[in-house]
């Protein structure tokens, strides 16, 4: 369901969450291929993203030979990397189930159209671009189709193909969240240039966030601090296990101190207006000062003895 804040701002619900501006972190545990085809893996890494902090595990969707051609000997490598950890509609079925059983919101990044399909039989609550197809108009014209707000990357995208996609997504009037992404794994400090959560925040008043390949826990709370409200980083129980993408993901360690980390730079933003905590106040005598002669002259000095008797003046009274 689509939302709009008072100022214009969009946004949509994924059962308890509000994902918009101002509203707190949503987590994504990119599961991807780290379940290595295997259903007690990905239980398991479920259940720990669960215990870690995740709001919602992802997984991605496909058939190898729709999206990259078999026949083209260059990509045979990539083929045969995407044919090893192919899963099929029982193995989401169950991971589905695992993840509703935990709490956890389930979805997946379908690479092609007929993945679409298999993912809106499974009646999962939104979808994800790749960063990949963010060029892809007969993919996102299928996922627009099936009503479901989107969560789009925009790594290595250029300006005006992420102005593009904003544009053909507002048209269209679907529900959708924009991430930066650097498509570098891992991605160096150097490189993570998130200050580009400010500039998509300039390109659309859809929300924001940020898709992380950086290592480490700390890039999370900096995002959050420019305005990112999803964030989605690549998790694994084990990130020396056998499998193309282990080595690039958070373990659970790091993965609950991003959390927490994230978290506490929310809670740490606070509201945009000059605002003075109560209990500041209660500082104001001994902290303060008021005009006291002497010696013939007029003295700022503390306490500020005009908040008990109103025969002193405060000290901005002052006159040279």
């Amino acid at each position: 369901m689509n939302i709009t804040d008072g100022r214009g701002m969009t946004g949509f619900n994924l059962g308890s969450h509000k994902i918009a501006k101002s509203q707190p972190p949503f987590f994504i545990a990119e599961i991807g291929l780290n379940h290595n085809k295997d259903l007690e893996i990905g239980k398991r890494t479920i259940q720990k993203a669960k215990e870690c902090g995740a709001n919602a595990v992802k997984f991605q969707t496909y058939s190898t030979k729709d999206f990259i051609d078999p026949e083209d000997e260059s990509a045979k490598f990539l083929f045969d990397i995407f044919q090893k950890y192919e899963i099929d509609f029982e193995f989401h079925k169950n991971m589905q189930k695992v993840a509703n059983d935990e709490g956890l919101i389930f979805f997946s990044t379908p690479l092609d159209s007929k993945s679409v399909d298999l993912l809106v039989n499974l009646k999962v609550p939104l979808l994800k671009i790749a960063s990949g197809d963010i060029v892809n108009r007969e993919l996102l014209t299928k996922s627009v189709s099936t009503g479901l707000p989107l969560i789009i990357s925009t790594g290595a995208a250029l300006p005006h193909e992420i102005i593009r996609a904003i544009e053909f997504l507002e048209e269209k009037k679907v529900d959708f969240a924009l991430l930066h992404c650097v498509s570098l794994y891992p991605t160096q400090p150097n490189q993570a240039n998130l200050k580009t959560l400010i500039t998509l925040q300039q390109l659309t008043d859809s929300p924001i966030g940020f898709s992380d390949h950086t290592s480490g826990d700390l890039a999370g709370a900096i995002a959050v601090s420019l305005g990112a409200v999803v964030l989605e980083k690549h998790f694994t129980l084990d990130r020396k296990a056998p499998g193309p993408d282990h080595s690039i993901s958070a373990d659970p360690n790091t993965f609950q101190t991003y959390v927490e980390k994230a978290t506490l730079a929310y809670q740490m933003l606070g509201e945009e207006k000059l605002k003075r905590q109560p209990e500041e106040l209660s500082g104001w005598y001994f902290g303060r000062r008021s005009l006291v002669p002497r010696d013939g002259k007029t003295l700022a000095q503390r306490p500020a003895k005009h908040l008990k008797d109103k025969k002193f003046l405060e000290a901005w009274l002052w006159e040279d």
